[in-house]
């Protein structure tokens, strides 16, 4: 990825395996938001190519995928600065990410037609089901603002389960986190790989936490 004469990515080859923690490792400035955003179509990259087997077990070529069907691939991703729809409480942050899984339509949601109230029973559900697998089921019907960052960066994982992600991307989880909340993240992560069979690809400067979760 080459930002006019600034080679942000260069010559950069590697393969993140299936059910595997993975994690990026480098100073600040080496590019590795930039890798994540070239996998994540923000950024087109300059030459290169992107493989991923996605939900179907299809390999797609992902510079051929606009960015907003990244995620309907199987890709969910969080970001470095905690991203919360504020007006919204927790849940509604929750079901506001499960809009692409939808089956109704633009008019199904415009007269609020039976398919859509059935499914919006069944998503509401599984988010209950994953806030409550993260310990977080009490902030159900709170809202983001003034609440620790700490439960917000947790939040911000739930949000990413709703697709049923093949593959979850993040960006310096434990950035500003404390030891006792930057464990309890590892816990986390580590209860994802497992009880929702995702990968787990990351970016960390905390290397305790990188040498603690990650396979690679």
């Amino acid at each position: 990825m080459h930002f006019g004469g600034l080679k942000a990515v260069d010559k950069l080859s590697f393969e993140v395996k299936e059910g595997e923690i993975f994690g990026l490792i480098g100073p600040n400035g080496a590019g590795k938001t930039t890798v994540f955003n070239c996998i994540t179509r923000f950024y087109k990259p300059t030459s290169g190519d992107l493989y991923f087997r996605n939900k179907l077990n299809e390999v797609v070529h992902l510079n051929d995928i606009v960015v907003h069907n990244i995620i309907k691939e199987g890709i969910s991703r969080t970001f470095q600065n905690v991203e919360m729809i504020w007006e919204l409480n927790v849940i509604e942050n929750l079901l506001i990410a499960a809009h692409t899984i939808y089956r109704s339509g633009f008019f199904g949601h415009l007269f609020n037609s039976r398919l859509l109230r059935q499914e919006e029973i069944v998503i509401r559900k599984k988010a209950e089901k994953i806030l409550s697998d993260l310990d977080l089921i009490q902030y159900a019907y709170s809202y983001p603002l003034g609440l620790p960052y700490g439960i917000l960066k947790k939040i911000e994982l739930a949000r990413t389960l709703m697709i049923n992600p093949k593959l979850i991307i993040l960006d310096e989880p434990a950035a500003g986190l404390n030891d006792a909340e930057t464990d309890a993240l590892a816990e986390t992560i580590m209860k994802i790989r497992k009880e929702y069979n995702a990968t787990i690809f990351l970016v960390e400067h905390d290397m305790g936490l990188v040498m603690d979760i990650c396979d690679t």
